[in-house]
């Protein structure tokens, strides 16, 4: 038995290991200026990440630019498993290697393209 759970252990930091580091999408990051608040509605200030179970997490933060009145984002996710998902209206995010940046691809343009750094 204690053989059993030894191997299980094993295997299961071996698997780990060689499949390298996984993406940690949860924490706190800071908005760079890189959307242009004339033309796009951005995220500004800084933006929460949290884990709210195993599979979803939820994106928040403070809005500025060309928001029509809104001041505040709110987006529950499913929480990816990868470096890059697809959110309806935000775009394409994706998130470093080292999960410390987190890079906004918008559908509007480049212009509306955002960065947050981890905190």
């Amino acid at each position: 038995m204690f053989y059993s759970l030894f191997f299980l252990i094993t295997l299961s930091i071996a698997t780990d290991l060689s499949y390298g580091m996984k993406p940690n999408w949860p924490g706190s990051y800071n908005v760079t200026p890189l959307c242009n608040q004339e033309m796009c509605c951005c995220l500004s200030g800084e933006v929460q990440v949290k884990e709210v179970a195993y599979f979803f997490m939820t994106i928040s933060g403070k809005l500025a630019g060309q928001c029509n009145g809104l001041s505040t984002f709110f987006l529950p996710a499913m929480k990816p498993s990868t470096y890059s998902t697809k959110l309806p209206i935000v775009g394409v995010i994706n998130l470093s290697e080292d999960s410390s940046t987190v890079t906004v691809e918008s559908p509007i343009g480049t212009q509306c393209n955002g960065r947050a750094i981890r905190q």
